[in-house]
């Protein structure tokens, strides 16, 4: 017991270093940055001066850290994650990402090890609840993100509305719009204003923008637009009729969303409550807990319950989930 004892209170000391170095890490660098350009406005460029940081001043710790996860992760797997972690406005590069789960998965691997005994147990939770945790963190941000894309949208094409009544031409009316637009709906289309500046189509960067943020509403609207585009037609009353449209859905997406909250919520405590109940227990009667874990009938019974738990919740989840 001793040496589990230390060895979790190890693996918990070194995980929360390295998660303290990589995430001020980022704030250090931006400190260090201010203070260079309040030195440069002050007295001037120095010709000759390194642009680089004293490397002194970095972590050694998390700079070696960060190069190792990122050696040990794939081209691929790089993009994609730098991929959702735009999506989700995380101010962080993959490995940084990455390496904050690891350590989250090393701290929960201790403590379930130190709890239950049984280090076999420990790496398993904490590499799921590593792993997982930070899959779902990174999901609810993007979803969080894509919803408020799309309660923007309605006001930032009713303003690109009013502008091509006011005779703006629809690059002018769309760059006017983005200027009074707030986040994250102003910064998605002032990428795409700035591809089609750059010679896209600008029906396919909002085509690409409806892609990023998983947007009907913004793809009918493309289509409105296309459409107007080949046959004619006036353009800001097309639009009027997309936003009120669009306001229409909104309401009725809001309405149900209301009434099948008790569901929702019912669905909730179902499947909290086996693992409430069941970490209870591990806390206050071990003893009692420790056959569940430690014979192979207690382990069958530990996978067949998490297999029923993911059947019902894919069940609830289908049953609570109405499109609009």
């Amino acid at each position: 017991m001793s040496w589990s004892l230390a060895g979790g209170l190890g693996a918990i000391f070194a995980a929360l270093f390295i998660l303290a170095v990589t995430v001020f890490r980022s704030r250090v660098r931006a400190s260090q940055q201010r203070d260079l350009a309040g030195r440069i406005a002050r007295y001037g460029p120095r010709p000759g001066a390194s642009r680089d940081a004293d490397p002194d001043a970095e972590r050694k710790a998390g700079r070696v850290a960060l190069d190792v996860t990122k050696r040990l992760m794939s081209p691929e797997a790089q993009q994609r994650l730098a991929g959702r972690l735009e999506l989700a406005a995380v101010a962080r590069k993959p490995a940084e990402w990455t390496l904050l789960g690891g350590g989250v998965a090393v701290v929960v691997a201790a403590a379930v090890g130190f709890l239950t005994g049984d280090v076999f147990i420990g790496v398993l939770v904490g590499a799921l609840v590593g792993w997982l945790g930070m899959r779902v963190l990174l999901n609810f941000l993007i979803r969080r993100r894509r919803g408020a894309f799309a309660e923007q949208l309605p006001d930032l094409l009713q303003l690109l509305a009013s502008s091509l009544q006011s005779g703006f031409s629809l690059l002018q009316a769309l760059d006017a719009a983005v200027r009074e637009a707030s986040q994250p709906a102003a910064g998605e289309f002032a990428r795409g204003l700035a591809e089609a500046r750059l010679g896209a189509d600008l029906e396919d960067c909002l085509e690409t923008i409806a892609d990023r943020m998983d947007s009907d509403d913004l793809r009918w609207t493309v289509m409105a637009i296309r459409i107007q585009r080949g046959i004619g037609g006036n353009l800001a009353e097309v639009l009027t009729s997309t936003v009120n449209t669009i306001r229409e859905r909104g309401h009725l997406r809001r309405q149900v969303h209301a009434l099948s909250a008790e569901s929702r919520l019912s669905a909730g405590v179902l499947v909290a409550l086996p693992v409430v109940v069941g970490a209870f227990e591990l806390i206050t009667r071990p003893t009692y807990m420790r056959p569940l874990y430690t014979t192979h009938v207690g382990q069958l019974m530990l996978a067949g319950a998490g297999m029923l738990m993911v059947i019902g919740i894919v069940i609830m989840r289908q049953m609570i989930k109405i499109e609009v």
